[in-house]
């Protein structure tokens, strides 16, 4: 199993002490480590390779979502870039 995969597993079973919020599509956690302050991830709910294997409607549902994940970690957080 890849790390990723185990990260959604450790969410989905409530063990993710890093978890921020959980979305329809995904769940947004803070990074293990914070080399840039407000380092945040959006995992997808379920192992997937490549954004192209997700259906149209699900691709366009998730990337929506990561882009309000994207905007309220820039206005929260102020990260660095």
């Amino acid at each position: 199993m890849c790390g990723v995969c185990e990260r959604i597993n450790e969410t989905k079973a409530g063990k993710n002490p890093f978890l921020v919020k959980e979305l329809e599509t995904g769940y947004v956690v803070m990074g293990d480590y914070q080399h840039f302050k407000g380092y945040t991830l959006f995992l997808y709910k379920d192992h997937v390779v490549e954004l192209f294997d997700l259906d149209e409607k699900t691709r366009a549902k998730h990337l929506y979502e990561m882009t309000l994940v994207a905007e309220a970690v820039k206005k929260l957080l102020e990260q660095e870039k």
